[in-house]
């Protein structure tokens, strides 16, 4: 009689804990579990079983992920958790869900968590429009220079549109909670514009440069006056992944790591100008940062029950060391006289905030593949900017050359992970 107490409390326990996974079932056909999941089955009966206690115990440990995801790799029979069956999951060892993967189930299929990190590589498409960057390098004008001349119609703005780039990557899992990741990102952009004369009445229209320094001894140009710019970046990230917190729906991760960055601005003016140093004047400023640092960061999904659509967000900072250096031209090609020059470097820390959030959808067996689109930001924080580093120049005052320097616009992801 004594032996068979303990037998019953087992029993309702095992009852209980059924009752909960059918009522999560109902709710979507798909019952991920948190990464807490695998403890509490490992935990031996509680002879003290009451329903109020157990409740407790999975509130209060539902948001922490079990160090024990850490001691098995995911591939292992222990680790597969059955994300499609009739109730519980069968974890014991020596069912069909623990020896085999949609072969002898037809009902299970042995997954996974959906939150769970696995082995991956991934590329993402990046469409992005290079913000706080534009150079004003010259003016329509009502004469050559001096005084009466004013500015008389359009001002010119190097400005930069929408381009390409692209991220490539991959994780490589170390457990259920835990993985290390690298990527690379490469963008580069540029564009040409042109200034023409204004059409005055009676002549005397002219175009001004903005970006000649004023002791060159150089008046307008009768036009046309181009210029050419550009921006480009690349960043190498590495780092280890890890379970913050999880349940049946959401997880988030935090990361560690470092990150390389490199950054490309060059700018050029060309024009035939006016005054005693006059010719084809070429104005061309280059500017570029290698740095790097570490990488902090976090990311979390919210998964809409049983469809493989979820919404995510992810964001990162990385405070790089790193040294910008910056050269100044300006150069008679008529005469190959040089009219300027200035060369100048700075070391600084240069910090680097990109965010990005959108929807994502998770397909196939076991969720091996994942696509996402979302829209992305990259800052780069005292950075030394085209705009920032030439009006320096021409004021001869090289304090506080400094600027934010923005990316934003589209991303596309493409992931397999097994």
């Amino acid at each position: 009689m004594r032996s068979s107490i303990p037998v019953k409390i087992v029993a309702l326990a095992l009852l209980l804990n059924c009752h909960v996974c059918a009522e999560q079932l109902s709710a979507q056909s798909i019952a991920p579990e948190g990464a807490n999941f695998w403890l509490a089955q490992s935990n031996a009966p509680d002879t003290n079983f009451t329903p109020s206690s157990t409740e407790n115990s999975f509130a209060s440990n539902a948001d922490f992920a079990s160090a024990q995801d850490d001691l098995a790799t995911i591939s292992s029979p222990d680790n597969l958790q059955q994300v499609s069956c009739d109730a519980c999951c069968d974890l014991g060892g020596q069912g069909c869900c623990d020896s085999c993967c949609d072969t002898c189930c037809s009902s299970c299929c042995c997954c996974p968590p959906w939150w769970a990190h696995r082995n991956s590589v991934f590329g993402e498409f990046l469409y992005l429009q290079p913000t706080d960057a534009d150079v004003t390098h010259a003016q329509q004008q009502n004469g050559i220079g001096g005084a009466g001349t004013v500015p008389f119609g359009q001002i010119g703005v190097a400005g930069l549109d929408y381009e390409p780039g692209f991220r490539v990557g991959g994780a490589l899992c170390l457990s259920n909670c835990s993985s290390i990741f690298g990527s690379y990102t490469f963008f580069e952009s540029n564009e040409f514009d042109t200034l023409l004369p204004p059409v005055i009445p009676g002549g005397g229209g002219a175009v001004g440069s903005l970006v000649h320094h004023p002791g060159a001894a150089l008046t307008a140009s009768v036009g046309p006056v181009n210029s050419a710019y550009d921006i480009d970046f690349q960043l190498a990230d590495v780092g280890y992944r890890r379970v913050w917190r999880s349940g049946p729906c959401q997880v988030i991760n935090w990361s560690v790591g470092a990150r390389y960055g490199h950054l490309d601005q060059r700018f050029l003016q060309s024009g035939v100008f006016g005054g005693g140093a006059g010719g084809q004047i070429d104005t061309l400023t280059d500017i570029n940062f290698d740095g790097g640092g570490l990488l902090f960061g976090l990311d979390g999904e919210r998964r809409f029950g049983g469809s493989g659509m979820s919404v995510y967000g992810k964001i990162n900072v990385s405070p790089m060391t790193g040294r910008f250096h910056a050269d100044y031209s300006m150069l008679n090609v008529s005469t190959t006289t040089q009219l300027a020059l200035a060369d100048w470097q700075d070391d600084r820390i240069t910090t680097l905030l990109d965010y990005e959030a959108g929807l994502a959808y998770t397909f196939g067996a076991c969720d091996c593949i994942r696509v996402s689109t979302g829209y992305t930001v990259f800052h780069w924080f005292n950075a030394v900017t085209t705009d920032s580093f030439i009006n320096g120049v021409r004021a001869n005052n090289y304090e506080d050359i400094s600027g934010p320097l923005s990316f934003s616009g589209l991303v596309t992801r493409a992931e397999v992970r097994w």
